[in-house]
């Protein structure tokens, strides 16, 4: 009897240990998690004696919660900003950059790690998203000289800097490294583990959804990518079809081939206009492919002028005619399929554009190659 209460003692003291361990192993690990966050609720950044400017009074706001990237910003003085981006120390870089238009490529960032008890703070010119293309001390932000600091405490890093600009530019595009893979000597940057970015109004503090992030909305880059693709990519190649195919149904082949091909030429100017009007800083082949859409444009242009000008069918010049109106539309197709896999290319669009184009044009030349077959064995019979 006397045993059993022993052990039954002996029991209820193990249990109410572990139970001391566990609470007192909850409270350091709820610290240890504190210690780690940062909340606009607080009174203030928490290295604000460390940031070289005056950080008092900033707008607050979570801009990334998946990654509790915290960002305070203000207007410090005529044509002036000051920025304190904070966010979780995982020995990795984080990056803030700045777009007009909501994509990566062409914007500029500042970057910064810490190693060692030692900060790092770089800007960065984003040419490409491959790390090769991202180049250091490049770039188009004005920091103000010796207003730039990286401070790692409690388990954040946070990056302080100022800009010399009226108004910062629309969108902010944030960025993670990979973690435990600092940039080496020569600061070329790791491919990033993460980005996120949105639109933010610096009057009133409010983001919304930028139309450059992930795959979604339309920037005028991918308005002027989808009506190129459609105009020259897909209706002139169909109009080409009608025309060659199923002259059977006479006159109406006819109809159909100038319809679908005005409607392409009507398109294809939208395309070119608002093509003329993005901005390509940054962006490698531009060249080319503009001049191959120049090319294109010329070339439907003198189709259309072919058309105003066709001769008579009994005239002697109809078969040259003939010969010039088929070829030049075959260059003109050619030519724009490939300027729209290279437009793709340049925009480095998401995988689903390029597939279901290249879909298309798979089906395209297997019909084009079915229909010269059948047309060949006409021939013969």
């Amino acid at each position: 009897m006397g045993a059993a209460s022993c052990s039954s003692s002996s029991s209820v003291q193990h249990l109410l240990l572990l139970c001391l361990l566990g609470f007192c192993f909850a409270f350091a690990a709820s610290q240890q998690e504190q210690q780690q966050s940062d909340s606009c609720s607080s009174a203030g950044v928490a290295v604000a004696h460390l940031v070289p400017f005056n950080s008092s009074a900033f707008r607050c706001l979570t801009v990334w919660k998946q990654e509790d990237f915290v960002l305070r910003y203000k207007n410090t003085g005529e044509s002036q900003w000051s920025f304190i981006l904070s966010a979780p120390d995982k020995g990795s870089y984080v990056a803030v950059g700045f777009s007009g238009k909501g994509l990566m490529v062409g914007s500029s960032a500042v970057v910064a790690w810490s190693s060692g008890g030692k900060g790092t703070v770089k800007q960065y010119y984003l040419t490409g998203k491959s790390p090769d293309e991202c180049y250091p001390d490049k770039g188009r932000l004005t920091l103000v000289k010796n207003k730039a600091v990286a401070v790692s405490r409690s388990g954040r890093l946070y990056l302080a800097f100022q800009l010399s600009t009226d108004l910062p530019q629309p969108h902010l595009i944030y960025a993670v490294g990979p973690e435990g893979n600092l940039p080496p000597s020569d600061a070329t940057l790791p491919m990033h583990r993460s980005m996120h970015s949105h639109a933010f109004n610096y009057t009133s503090g409010m983001a919304s959804s930028s139309g450059g992030s992930g795959g979604g909305g339309f920037p005028p880059e991918r308005k002027h990518g989808l009506l190129a693709m459609m105009a020259w990519g897909v209706l002139m190649p169909l109009g080409m079809m009608a025309a060659r195919y199923f002259r059977r149904v006479d006159p109406y082949w006819f109809y159909a081939h100038m319809a679908i091909q005005a409607v392409a030429f009507t398109v294809g100017i939208a395309s070119v206009v608002l093509g003329f009007r993005l901005n390509e800083d940054g962006l490698k082949n531009v060249d080319v492919h503009r001049a191959l859409g120049i090319a294109i444009l010329a070339m439907a242009s003198l189709q259309v002028m072919a058309f105003l000008a066709r001769p008579d069918k009994t005239s002697k010049v109809r078969r040259f005619w003939n010969w010039y109106h088929h070829y030049i539309g075959r260059a003109a197709i050619l030519v724009a399929i490939g300027n729209i896999f290279l437009g793709l290319h340049i925009a480095q669009e998401v995988s689903a554009y390029i597939v279901s184009y290249g879909v298309f044009v798979a089906v395209w030349v297997i019909a084009v190659a079915a229909f010269e077959m059948n047309r060949c064995y006409s021939d013969d019979d």
